[in-house]
């Protein structure tokens, strides 16, 4: 009975229906394994194309629950780890992605806080490495080409092959549900697993994806670098000019939500004018409220994004007004950037064709077409912008994406423009049935920022799957009180400038569990809308509470792609291949 109400009372919560909620969230019967975990090692598993080898299987616990934990390389070097439930499997498998470059694997659930069989510990959960070992901002597997078609796609299609053949064997038969959730490069393995892939998942989340890959680390971030550069290579605008510029950013642009609290619900609404900036004075001894001729010139480039001196737009947009407090620049003038951290290691081997090119910096990267077209070459390999989903439709899959409109890392810009391509590939009707976009207001990459970036996308995903109930609206929250900082690694204690970008554009990684957190306690709720409806404050009533909100048609302007970024979004651009 106290499950029933906390079922209940959660369903409440997220804005679903109470029924759907308990049907998806009290599980499917519970199936028993019908071997001893160690008997894994042994079997022969079928159903997967390509060379496996068990490496491991033992019981652990997590959370005061068991699981068999394998460990597994698929040929050549593809680590896997999946934990299956002992006791409390209910028949659903959940992969969950990776961010940055990869390489190394992590069980633990992003953005499911609170579903109930997540933190019950009901799923098979699996995750890859991508086919390589290394930090996340590490490149240089990229001089393998077989590495690079393993980060790609192909490990989490064979990812996906061996953890149901796993499951069949060890519960004497298959999931009778499957699902992906992913964020960032996550986002992207989850968009290709769509578009390459589509009977591998019923269900799939797919959050900020760097799905334009082959501009993602190269035109993006690295603009967000040369274009705040002096010619000797120092920087203009530093971190400690953001705050005046977000607050005047804020002083021009209407939050769109009727409350004034400091975020933008909907920045596609409001264009940045270098009006609003105040200009210094030649000789100012202050600027503390005011911007110098120099950085203003730098503001308008990042907003702008990678264009060269005709116009041609080489990323799909620059810093997303609304942003500004996470932009990724340095604290001091010779100071390194996290864009710098990003767009380096990926020119210098994960986006040249011809192998590791160490005297690529960005100073001489030039940003016109001939790079562009240059790297324009691995887009069928790497990018995940394929708009063609009839196949993923047909397969009856349903996809949620979805995206923080404070991004700093990767613009909301490409995610909305990849939804409309694929709405009208599709066809309006059509497209409701098998895609939702939710733009999640004033949250950062994958999280943080100003917004309310607590949200559960599990939960939904499962009931639209499983009961045909496609989520409308989803609740945003915010948490009573600031989790205590973490001990840094040693790396960041020396100050090492990778690893900080890391944790800048990544975040902390949790520690590896296929154990969801359960829900913490909220501060502020908020509905968040399936575009292109925005979360409205109904006029009374506490604008902390999702309750006193209503749904309105947002103002969304035509997102222009201008030309060769437009190039990089099609249907059927990203072509089979046999793993």
């Amino acid at each position: 009975m106290r499950l029933l109400s906390t079922l209940f009372a959660f369903c409440s919560l997220m804005v679903i229906s109470h029924n759907a909620c308990a049907r998806s969230a009290s599980s499917l019967p519970i199936v028993k394994p019908v071997m001893a975990c160690g008997q894994l090692v042994g079997q022969t598993l079928s159903g997967v194309e390509a060379k496996i080898s068990l490496t491991g299987a033992k019981v652990v616990t997590h959370d005061n629950k068991t699981f068999c934990q394998v460990s597994a390389v698929i040929s050549p070097d593809i680590g896997i780890e999946v934990a299956l439930p002992q006791q409390q499997w209910t028949q659903r498998i959940l992969q969950v992605g990776c961010g940055g470059l990869c390489g190394s694997i992590n069980l633990s659930l992003s953005n499911a806080n609170g579903c109930v069989p997540a933190t019950q510990g009901e799923f098979v959960v699996a995750a890859t490495n991508m086919g390589h070992s290394g930090s996340m901002m590490d490149a240089s597997w990229a001089l393998d080409p077989q590495k690079r078609i393993d980060f790609a796609y192909r490990a989490n299609h064979l990812t996906a092959q061996f953890t149901k053949a796993l499951t069949r064997t060890y519960y004497g038969q298959p999931q009778k549900y499957a699902y992906f959730m992913g964020c960032s490069d996550g986002g992207r393995e989850a968009l290709m697993e769509a578009q390459r892939f589509p009977d591998d998942f019923n269900g799939i989340s797919a959050g900020a994806p760097a799905a334009y890959f082959t501009v993602q680390n190269s035109f993006y971030h690295g603009w967000n670098v040369v274009a705040n550069q002096r010619a000797d290579g120092s920087a203009i605008l530093l971190k400690n000019r953001l705050a005046l510029l977000h607050q005047t950013v804020l002083a021009h642009c209407p939050t769109e939500s009727g409350v004034k609290d400091g975020v933008l619900a909907n920045p596609f609404a409001c264009h940045f004018s270098k009006s609003w900036l105040k200009t210094c004075a030649a000789n100012a001894a202050d600027k503390s409220a005011c911007f110098t001729a120099e950085e203003i010139g730098v503001i308008e480039k990042l907003y702008q994004g990678a264009k060269d001196a005709s116009g041609h737009q080489f990323a799909v947009g620059g810093l997303i007004i609304g942003s500004e407090l996470r932009w990724p620049l340095p604290e001091t003038a010779q100071g390194s950037s996290p864009s710098a951290m990003m767009a380096l290691p990926a020119l210098q081997y994960v986006l040249t064709a011809e192998g590791k090119k160490s005297d690529i910096t960005l100073a001489h990267f030039g940003f016109d077409q001939a790079n562009f077209q240059q790297l324009t070459k691995l887009a069928p390999l790497y990018n995940a912008t394929d708009t063609n989903l009839k196949p993923y439709a047909a397969a009856g899959g349903k996809l949620i994406l979805w995206h923080g409109l404070a991004d700093d890392s990767i613009n909301p810009t490409g995610t909305l423009a990849y939804y409309r391509e694929v709405a009208q590939q599709l066809g309006t009707h059509r497209a409701a049935q098998v895609i939702k976009l939710f733009l999640l207001p004033g949250v950062g990459h994958c999280g943080g920022g100003e917004g309310n970036d607590q949200i559960d996308l599990l939960t939904p995903l499962m009931a639209w799957v499983e009961h045909q109930q496609a989520p409308q609206q989803l609740l945003t929250g915010k948490t009573k009180a600031t989790a205590a900082p973490q001990a840094l690694p040693a790396a960041e204690k020396t100050k090492n400038a990778e690893d900080a970008a890391s944790v800048q554009m990544h975040g902390r990684q949790r520690p590896s569990s296929p154990v969801a957190p359960a829900a913490e306690a909220m501060r502020a709720t908020r509905p968040v809308y399936a575009y292109p409806y925005i979360a409205v404050y109904n006029g009374k009533g506490d604008p902390l509470q999702a309750k006193n909100y209503h749904a309105a048609l947002g103002n969304y302007p035509s997102v222009l792609m201008g030309e060769p970024i437009r190039q990089l979004i099609a249907p059927n651009n990203t072509p089979q291949k046999a793993p």
